[in-house]
């Protein structure tokens, strides 16, 4: 069998799934920590001290916001943590699994994004339908996020095919700026992200999804290049 191809050169193996799982939960508790440390200071605060209306509301609405983050970063945990569960496994024909997701995502694609697919791989392969459409959402999330924060628009593409040695290439490709050597770097660490009101999951997620299915992972995103997302496995199971 021919040894997975297209891991980028210097990326260390990746912990097994328990301890990837227990580092994104550390990663969240503390999260979480901070921000109800938040609420109990400013409630305390407003226990002991009389404000001007103005103030007061604004104080009240820094107690609301770091409750919601707190709740929105626990809920994030509970869904990876279901998907890092054992899988349900059936025979998957992807290509007809990714037609059937990229048509629910399109009614999603931020304003200018356009999503299209070049599927021609024909892979049937035991997996679980479930989480390969939670791994798929992630990457075309991904893509999304990039060209939308662009703000020129662009296009998505999602493809399938056959390498020489007979290995399923599965690419999630976007047109928008790349990344920044450094962002590059740190885009699979958990919880890195560029956008403030991101969480920095998908990647990661997807990443874990797809290698529990014998898979590699990769990403190549040269500066105004665009983001490629590689992803190979055996075209079947022997």
């Amino acid at each position: 069998m021919a040894p997975p191809p297209y891991e980028r050169p210097g990326v260390a193996p990746p912990d097994s799934h328990s301890n990837l799982l227990g580092h994104v939960a550390s990663a969240v508790m503390h999260s979480v920590i901070n921000r109800i440390s938040a609420v109990v200071s400013q409630a305390e605060i407003l226990k002991t001290r009389r404000f001007p209306p103005e103030e007061l509301s604004r104080r009240a609405d820094a107690i609301i916001k770091a409750a919601l983050e707190g709740a929105t970063l626990a809920r994030r945990l509970s869904d990876y943590g279901q998907a890092a569960a054992a899988p349900a496994m059936s025979l998957v024909d992807l290509d007809a699994l990714i037609a059937a997701r990229l048509d629910d995502r399109r009614g999603r694609a931020p304003p200018g994004v356009e999503l299209v697919e070049d599927l021609r791989a024909r892979a049937v392969f035991l997996g679980d339908p479930e989480r390969l459409a939670i791994m798929l959402d992630c990457l075309i999330d991904n893509a999304f996020e990039a060209l939308a924060g662009d703000g020129r628009g662009g296009v998505v593409t999602v493809s399938t095919t056959l390498d020489p040695l007979g290995w399923l290439e599965l690419d999630v490709r976007d047109d928008g700026p790349g990344m920044a050597p450094d962002v590059m770097q740190q885009v699979l660490e958990p919880f890195f992200t560029t956008k403030p009101d991101h969480h920095g999951l998908g990647l990661l997620l997807a990443r874990s999804l797809w290698r529990r299915h014998r898979g590699a992972f990769s990403i190549d995103a040269p500066p105004g290049g665009g983001v490629l997302v590689r992803l190979t496995r055996p075209s079947a199971d022997s």
